[in-house]
């Protein structure tokens, strides 16, 4: 029997949303809870780095496009292809073949290579790294203060509630251990009579 197109639909959003509760699974693993907190954390930064990243490599796209677009046509003949060749080359990937390449055209070209590659693959990889362990420590120091938020500041007021209700139970213990003393001895002195007695009767 086929369901109906919207019946359908319904039943894939919700498995979908079944996937989902596997994110439940971070309240019972604190360590996988860091790393999500890590993760949410580091977004604006990542997102920045991503802005930051496209302006450098629209930038330099277009200053390869119109210095070497004539000379390398397969990689720099139009701006997508040189969008494409500097990602890849942010990667480091076929870094030496474009060297060489660039310097069949000019000695400047090693000059444009140099500095892409020490920005794009070094500085931003770097700063990308740093956003993600600054949001780790910030997520690990958030994970250990919130058993100390949870537990809250000691309230002057109930710590000395507290302090008078325990000697309260103290003097009324005391109380008590002072009215059973004097029952205690007499029970002890009687004990000790008998004992007496049973003695002396025992000798005779």
């Amino acid at each position: 029997m086929r369901l109906p197109p919207v019946v359908r639909e319904n039943t894939t959003v919700l498995r979908l949303l079944r996937l989902a509760r596997v994110l439940r699974t971070a309240r019972f693993l604190p360590q996988l809870r860091v790393v999500l907190t890590a993760v949410a954390r580091s977004l604006p930064g990542t997102l920045s780095f991503l802005l930051v990243g496209t302006l450098l490599l629209y930038v330099y796209a277009m200053v390869g496009w119109v210095f070497f677009s004539h000379h390398d046509p397969e990689h720099f003949g139009s701006l997508g292809r040189a969008v494409l060749t500097l990602f890849l080359l942010m990667t480091l990937d076929g870094i030496g073949d474009a060297v060489r390449a660039g310097l069949e055209i000019s000695r400047w070209s090693l000059l444009y290579y140099g500095s892409y590659v020490l920005l794009a693959s070094f500085v931003l990889v770097n700063v990308l790294i740093g956003v993600v362990l600054t949001s780790l420590d910030e997520a690990r120091q958030t994970e250990r203060d919130e058993p100390e938020q949870a537990e809250g500041p000691a309230d002057p007021c109930a710590l000395q509630e507290r302090i008078t209700a325990a000697r309260r139970a103290l003097d009324d213990l005391q109380a008590e251990l002072d009215r059973s003393t004097p029952a205690i001895t007499r029970e002890a002195e009687r004990i000790e009579i008998n004992s007496n007695g049973h003695s002396h009767a025992a000798n005779d």
